[in-house]
């Protein structure tokens, strides 16, 4: 879709234009049979500085291009103190990019973002982040033929060519795998896993709400050093992991979610969730009571069949003795053995991470997509 006339930029001020702003990809995506509707009302407060959790460490400005009248694209420009601290301060970010296949709307979004980093000091433009690397990031390159998982992001392939025509070049790709196998030799995965834990002294817990809130605080500080050596590193402030644990809290079920525990302190933890996107997809944007419910529903109670697995993580010291191995067996051996699910998403995984992509390969995981982050000089 092209329309004819001038192209305009202008910066959201008021909550009309910040409606447009979140309503915009509704226009673009119809007929797309993978797309799933943000909740809108989720993602309005994500994205008031009074209510997200990363204007505690950043600001934000929101972009949208219009043409003939009509709203044909967006863009954030962010910056985020806390990665100023970590990596050094030349560096702005984008995200919630959406645009008409149309090369002079994105460039002209591009150039007012751009602009706008520029007089905050900023000479590096890295992105999609919407808006820290452990929120939705990531243009999706490669795995257009299927929906995405939770907290996944999805776009036509013509974004690419958007990004590359203005000079972006690959900053990092982030992979996304599948499990889909149930026919696995569950004996000999059972003895491989008790081969593992043997000697070890760990005992193994499943999800339980009270023992999730009293080690909240080791969780928080297993999480940020665990992840430490990733690309984009930026530890979360206290703020958004108590937010994302209460996001993901009435999707956790014993059986999916587990914790090492040596002598009482947590060595790791892992947490699968049910994929909620299809039902996501059916609410269209609309978070009613009544979707409440069935959203609820879906996550404590609904036989799984579609799940993804969040977050595996071992304490540092720890990160030598094939506990990661264990997680895995052990929520493959119970997936199986208790539950119908036929598919595990397994993401986001660094590329870089050579030796945790050879485990999952081992364990006979499928790539399925790609998602890249971008980077450009400004």
């Amino acid at each position: 879709m092209k329309l004819a006339g001038e192209i305009t930029v202008f910066p959201v001020q008021d909550d009309a234009s910040l409606w447009e702003f979140l309503r915009l990809p509704w226009r673009l995506y119809q007929g797309d049979p993978y797309w799933v509707p943000p909740l809108l009302s989720q993602q309005r407060d994500f994205l008031d500085p009074k209510r997200g959790p990363f204007f505690e460490i950043g600001e934000a400005r929101y972009f949208l291009a219009y043409r003939a009248g009509q709203p044909v694209g967006r863009l954030s420009a962010h910056i985020n103190r806390l990665h100023d601290a970590y990596h050094g301060p030349e560096t702005g970010f984008f995200g919630f990019f959406e645009s008409i296949q149309d090369q002079e709307v994105a460039a002209a979004l591009f150039e007012a973002a751009g602009d706008w980093l520029r007089r905050r000091g900023k000479t590096r433009l890295v992105g999609p982040l919407n808006f820290c690397i452990y929120d939705e990031m990531g243009l999706l390159v490669e795995g257009f033929d299927s929906t995405p998982a939770m907290f996944q992001t999805h776009n036509p392939p013509y974004y690419h060519d958007f990004l590359t025509s203005l000079g972006f070049v690959k900053a990092m790709d982030w992979h996304a795998y599948k499990f889909t196998n149930r026919n696995v030799d569950l004996a000999a995965m059972e003895r491989r896993y008790d081969d593992i834990m043997r000697g070890q002294n760990i005992e193994v817990v499943t999800y339980n709400p009270k023992e999730l809130d009293q080690r909240a605080d080791e969780i928080f500080h297993l999480f940020n050093k665990a992840w430490e050596p990733n690309w984009g590193h930026v530890p979360l402030t206290r703020r958004q992991f108590d937010e994302t644990l209460e996001m993901v809290k009435p999707c956790l079920r014993p059986g999916l979610a587990y914790g090492f525990l040596d002598h009482d302190r947590l060595a790791g933890f892992s947490i699968i969730l049910p994929d909620l996107n299809p039902l996501i997809r059916k609410l269209n944007g609309r978070l009613t009571l009544w979707g409440k419910l069935r959203l609820l529903y879906e996550a404590k109670y609904r036989t799984v069949r579609k799940a993804r697995a969040m977050v595996l993580g071992i304490s540092q010291p720890y990160q030598r003795r094939r506990l990661h191995h264990a997680l895995i067996l052990r929520s493959y051996i119970n997936m199986v053995k208790h539950t119908p699910c036929d598919y595990v998403d397994v993401s986001l995984i660094p590329a870089n991470l050579k030796h945790w992509i050879k485990v999952l390969l081992a364990f006979g995981a499928q790539r399925y997509k790609v998602f890249r982050v971008f980077e450009k000089p400004l």
